[in-house]
């Protein structure tokens, strides 16, 4: 997957699951900084991420993932390699 359809993907999940329209792809965008964040939230997010792109995304994983930065280098990280 290209890295522009990966983000899209990253910010459309992180739209509907935050109920941020108006929200952007920042890679130093911490998502308890996001109004309203909470833990369901965050759940529903990965849930909504791997539904989305077809992937597992461990408990490991889960701990680094603090931004939507770190939430794109680990799913690119997931992605077959040459699926661009």
């Amino acid at each position: 997957m290209e890295s522009e359809k990966l983000i899209a993907v990253i910010t459309e999940n992180a739209r509907s699951v935050f109920r941020q329209p108006g929200l952007t792809y920042a890679p130093g965008l911490m998502f308890r900084d996001i109004l309203g964040f909470d833990s369901v939230q965050a759940v529903q997010f990965i849930l909504a991420m791997e539904e989305s792109l077809g992937v597992t995304i461990s408990e490991e994983e889960v701990d680094r993932m603090h931004s939507m930065g770190d939430a794109f280098h680990i799913l690119l990280a997931k992605q077959p390699i040459g699926a661009g």
